[in-house]
């Protein structure tokens, strides 16, 4: 016959393993969480540690709009990243179009003048001069198979992803600029933008630049791959609207 102490001990430990299930349970059921990027521009290092930083998982989902490549020297190792991954999501900037107008099946004439005037050059000697014709083609490929908006929704809210500003016009989806004062573009989502840097949204180049929220629109580029103290990487979580920067 068990002692009482023995019971005790015994009904305790029973206790402590069912919580400890009940725990991993939770924590396997945790939700994947929903977040943002965009203009990387190259600069590897910030991504990594963005990534780091939100604990990105494999459940998770990043969606990137647009320029992950020019200005900083490591836009092709996060292209490969994202080729590779089954939870990133890359949409179309006017610097993957500019690369594709250069290289790409169908050349636009004085394309590549105007991507080398707009931070190319890495870039362009990479794909052209160290690597592969075969690596080459499958990263244009990629590039062409590019989304240029997508229509998303999380956790019951809605919302419009576009480097730019939400259009008809191919064109204006990622070489326009947003108004800050102009009214809503849709009456039911929020659409998310990058391309212009959001100190011209906010008239603030004196503070490290920070996501800026408007009157349904916000824009995510916080000036990766420009040369100021101020830049960060910026991320927006969509299910909570948390912010994270490095």
């Amino acid at each position: 016959m068990m002692s009482s102490t023995g019971a005790t001990v015994y009904e305790n430990f029973h206790k402590w393993i069912s919580e400890l299930h009940r725990a991993i349970i939770k924590l396997s059921e945790v939700a994947p969480l929903i977040y943002c990027m965009s203009d990387i521009h190259g600069e590897y290092d910030r991504f990594q540690k963005m990534l780091e930083l939100i604990k990105f998982s494999d459940s998770d989902t990043l969606y990137i709009i647009g320029d992950v490549i020019d200005r900083k020297p490591g836009g092709i190792d996060i292209l490969k990243q994202i080729m590779a991954s089954n939870n990133m999501v890359l949409l179309l900037g006017n610097h993957e179009q500019m690369c594709l107008d250069t290289l790409g099946p169908n050349n636009v004439y004085g394309s590549r003048a105007l991507w080398l005037q707009n931070g190319g050059s890495d870039t362009y000697r990479e794909l052209m001069y160290m690597m592969t014709p075969t690596e080459r083609h499958r990263i244009i490929m990629f590039l062409a198979s590019l989304p240029d908006h997508l229509d998303i929704e999380v956790g019951g809210k809605k919302f419009h992803l576009v480097h730019d500003s939400p259009s008809d016009d191919p064109n204006i989806r990622i070489w326009d600029r947003p108004s800050p004062s102009a009214p809503p573009p849709f009456p039911d989502r929020t659409v998310i933008v990058g391309h212009t840097p959001t100190c011209y949204m906010n008239k603030d180049e004196r503070n490290p630049f920070a996501i800026w929220h408007g009157n349904g629109i916000i824009d995510i580029d916080c000036g990766c791959g420009n040369e100021t103290l101020l830049r960060h990487l910026g991320c927006l979580r969509l299910d909570d609207m948390e912010e994270f920067y490095t």
